[in-house]
C-alpha cells in the first residue's frame, strides 16, 4: 500500500524510531564570506556533494564570532537535531566543548591552530611551500623572497616554513627578516600597496612566492603599472589555484589545492564518526600540486 500511494518516510519521523535523524550541520561564521569566497565556496560544494552523494540532509547555520555560551549556538546543535557538526576554520574552544558536551561529532576544515580534541581535514600547507621553492630553485633563481602578512596566520607560517625548508635544501639562504616582505592582510589590495614600495627601490628579487593566489594577482598587477615585466623580470607564483589563477596576465603559476576533494573528505571523516566506523581522532592532509603555467620562468638576471 505504501509504495502505491508513492509514500516515503520522513528523515525526523524515522529518526523518532531509531534516535537518527541524518541532519548533519555546516556551520560558517557570520562575518565570513565562505559562499562567495573564491576558495571556500568549492570546499562546501564538495561537503554538500559528499552529503547528498551518501543520503545525508546538510543543514546550514551561522555562529557569532564572538562566542559567550551554549545559548550562542544554533538551535539545530543545541536541540540535536544534528548528528554531526562541520566547521570551517573554527576558532571557539569553548564553543567546540559545548558541542562535545552533547555527544555531537566535530570535524574542521582548515582549521588553524589545531584542536587536539577534534578531527580536522587540511591543507598540506608545508608541502605546498616547499613544492613552490623546488620550483624557482629549479628554473635558477636566487634572489627570491616571500610576500605574506606582517602577522600570518598559522596556516601562512606553515607554507612559509615549507618554502623556507626547500630553498635551504636547494643551498639557498633564507632570513625572514630579510626575504619576507611583509604586507597588511592576503588580499589584492595589500599586495599592490607592498610592491609598489619595492619596485620603487634598487634591489628587486627575480623571483617571488605569495601566499595566496589574490597576493599574487596584486603583484602582477603592481608589476605592469611599474613596468616590469612578468616572468621576464619577475616569476611570481601563488597558492590555491583559485579560479581567478588561469586567467591572471600572464597566467599564474601556483599551488594547486583540490578544494572540492577537501569538503568531500571532511564530509566523509565526519560520517564516519556519525556511523561509528571509526571513531579516533585524525588530522588529515590533503595533497597539494604544483600548478605551472606562464608567470615563472628562468631569470635573465641576477638581482644583487
Amino acid at each position: 500500500m505504501a509504495h502505491e500511494l508513492n509514500y516515503q518516510a520522513s528523515a525526523a519521523a524515522s529518526g523518532l524510531k531509531r534516535k537518527r535523524t541524518r541532519n548533519v550541520a555546516l556551520i560558517f561564521y557570520k562575518e565570513d564570506d565562505i559562499i562567495s569566497n573564491a576558495f571556500y565556496s568549492f570546499v562546501a560544494q564538495g561537503v554538500i556533494k559528499e552529503a547528498i552523494e551518501k543520503n545525508y540532509n546538510l543543514l546550514f547555520s551561522y555562529i557569532e564570532a564572538t562566542y559567550t555560551g551554549f545559548s550562542d549556538l544554533p538551535k539545530i546543535i543545541r536541540e540535536k537535531n544534528a548528528e554531526g557538526v562541520l566547521f570551517i576554520a573554527p576558532h571557539v574552544s569553548k564553543m567546540i566543548r559545548d558541542i562535545q558536551s552533547l555527544g555531537i561529532p566535530i570535524v574542521a576544515v582548515d582549521n588553524m591552530p589545531l584542536i587536539k580534541s577534534i578531527n580536522s581535514t587540511q591543507i598540506d600547507n608545508r608541502r605546498g611551500g616547499t613544492l613552490a621553492a623546488d620550483h624557482l630553485c629549479a628554473l635558477g633563481h636566487q634572489q627570491i623572497a616571500c610576500l605574506a602578512p606582517a602577522d600570518p596566520a598559522p596556516s601562512i607560517r606553515e607554507r612559509l616554513e615549507g618554502f623556507r625548508v626547500g630553498l635551504i635544501r636547494h643551498d639557498r639562504k633564507f632570513n625572514a627578516a630579510r626575504h619576507v616582505l611583509p604586507t597588511e592582510s592576503l588580499s589584492f589590495e595589500a599586495a599592490v600597496e607592498t610592491m609598489q614600495v619595492l619596485f620603487g627601490q634598487a634591489r628587486v628579487p627575480t623571483a617571488l612566492f605569495c601566499a595566496n593566489d589574490e597576493m599574487a594577482a596584486g603583484v602582477l598587477h603592481a608589476a605592469r603599472h611599474a613596468g616590469r615585466s612578468v616572468p621576464n623580470d619577475l616569476s611570481v607564483i601563488g597558492f590555491d589555484n583559485i579560479t581567478m589563477s588561469k586567467y591572471t596576465d600572464p597566467a599564474l603559476t601556483t599551488v594547486g589545492v583540490e578544494k572540492e576533494y577537501l569538503g568531500r573528505r571532511a564530509m566523509t571523516r565526519l560520517l564516519e564518526l556519525v556511523e561509528g566506523t571509526d571513531e579516533l581522532i585524525k588530522t588529515e592532509h590533503v595533497p597539494v600540486e604544483l600548478v605551472v603555467r606562464g608567470s615563472t620562468a628562468r631569470p635573465k638576471r641576477n638581482a644583487s
